[in-house]
């Protein structure tokens, strides 16, 4: 995909196209939440340059409904992402269905329903992402970040 108009491409436009602050509740595993939060939020950051996504706040929540894993709230401002059962858990979710709920959510950015075309881009994304993973490429992929 080409830049979009006016773009330069340069590193420091790079940087600003990623999850910009991370939070983990205050619980149990806190150190470990945030640093999967981190760790995917680094996997997907050349995702989100392709496509010119910055997403201000990436944080843990734990819903009262046990069925909900993912929030996207107002197109990316903030994106939730449940990592435990419950209070007393720790860390439940493993960083594969971690990043799996982020790519779900950043779909959401684009395409609000659950439609063909929500489908469509998360199954672009994730397999972007794979390919990435499989390269070893995270973050800005210029290898000195």
């Amino acid at each position: 995909a080409a830049m979009a108009a006016g773009g330069s491409g340069s590193l420091d436009d790079k940087k600003y196209f990623k999850c910009l602050e991370i939070k983990a509740l205050n619980l149990a595993g806190k150190d470990e939440a945030k640093k999967m939060l981190q760790q995917a939020a680094d996997q997907v950051q050349p995702i989100m340059i392709k496509r010119r996504w910055k997403v201000p706040l990436l944080v843990e929540f734990l819903p009262k409904n046990p069925a909900l894993q993912g929030l996207n709230c107002n197109k990316g401002q903030k994106i939730c992402i449940r990592m435990r059962r419950d209070k007393e858990s720790g860390i439940t979710h493993n960083y594969h269905f971690l990043l799996g709920t982020l790519l779900h959510e950043l779909t959401h950015i684009v395409v609000s329903p659950h439609n063909a075309q929500f489908y469509a881009l998360l199954a672009e994304l994730t397999k972007e992402c794979e390919e990435l993973m499989a390269k070893g490429i995270t973050r800005t992929g210029e290898g000195f970040d």
